[in-house]
């Protein structure tokens, strides 16, 4: 098992795009570990210009060939292994803001209140020292990071998909609980896997409605394992006992009811309970949260505490 690092480049990001004809920019083996930075942001943006990292200057100005979003992503990752009809498990060891500031924009035909903005606003957050608070005029809002990207790359022949909306292959979750300590499942879906992470985000609230969080850089540490031949189909999480599903779709109402389907499904093959059993733990026990509503498909997770589930009876 090795560690390995990757700091975003204009060689080892990609900006705006996931998937299409990529080659790695780092590749690893299962069990290994990545120690993994992400940039946000701009050089132009309203803060002391020691603040503003030299790698981020550099991809701005180097990096042109841009696909439909806004996010820089730094990978891919592949993963010696990996095949289509495996997971990808990327374990959350350490996330940690890794800039002095943040950032909140709210702009013109975008976010849930669609046509509430006509000129685009951006709010500077600044972080105390030890970034665990991050203040705006008289908020103190309490850190708790995690990157609103974090997927594989969808198969080659999809071409690129814009870095905005998610999808089986993860991507742009924003799903506030992805947090340090947590796991993700990764359903592969082209040779290698080709993990990448970004979209740093210092805190975000369920929704994410003005169609930012305090959007930052970050730090993270993964440890990736494989589990071969499981014909995954969506991403899901584990943190302790808590087990969360995930369900996207165009509408809020299609959204929960994929990560309701997502969770009974979860449940049978994972714990053994028929699919009445799952349903009915699903309304007595589970909480199903709107994770975003502004990345094109709507977003929603489910949440439940498993240690709720005795041992199986002998029949």
């Amino acid at each position: 098992m090795a560690k390995h690092h990757l700091n975003p480049s204009p060689e080892t990001v990609h900006w705006g795009y996931v998937g299409g004809a990529q080659e790695p920019a780092l590749e690893i083996e299962p069990g290994d570990s990545l120690v993994l930075r992400s940039v946000a942001g701009s050089p132009d943006d309203p803060v002391p210009a020691a603040w503003i990292s030299p790698e981020l200057r550099s991809i701005h100005e180097h990096v042109t060939d841009r696909g439909a979003g806004v996010h820089i992503l730094t990978g891919p990752v592949a993963v010696k292994g990996a095949e289509p009809g495996d997971t990808l498990v990327v374990r959350m060891d350490r996330i940690q803001i890794d800039a002095p500031y943040g950032f909140n924009y709210i702009g013109p035909m975008s976010g849930l209140l669609y046509h509430a903005f006509d000129e685009p606003d951006t709010a500077i957050l600044t972080y105390n020292e030890d970034r665990s608070t991050a203040q705006l005029g008289r908020l103190q809002l309490p850190t708790r990071p995690f990157f609103g990207i974090m997927g594989v790359a969808p198969p080659e022949s999809w071409g690129r998909v814009s870095s905005i909306t998610p999808g089986r292959f993860g991507g742009n979750l924003d799903n506030k609980q992805l947090i340090e300590g947590t796991t993700l499942y990764l359903p592969v879906m082209r040779e290698g896997a080709f993990f990448y992470a970004g979209d740093g985000h210092g805190a975000q609230g369920d929704g994410e409605i003005d169609v930012t969080a305090i959007e930052t850089a970050l730090e993270g540490e993964f440890h990736f394992e494989l589990l071969k031949g499981t014909d995954q189909r969506w991403p899901y999480a584990r943190r302790g006992h808590l087990l969360i599903s995930m369900g996207l779709e165009e509408s809020l109402t299609g959204a929960l009811v994929a990560a309701t389907r997502h969770m009974i499904e979860l449940l049978e093959t994972q714990y053994g309970l028929s699919y009445k059993e799952a349903y009915r733990l699903c309304s007595l026990a589970a909480d199903f949260h709107i994770t975003q509503v502004v990345n094109g498909v709507k977003g929603v997770h489910g949440m439940l505490d498993t240690s709720v589930i005795g041992p199986a009876q002998a029949g």
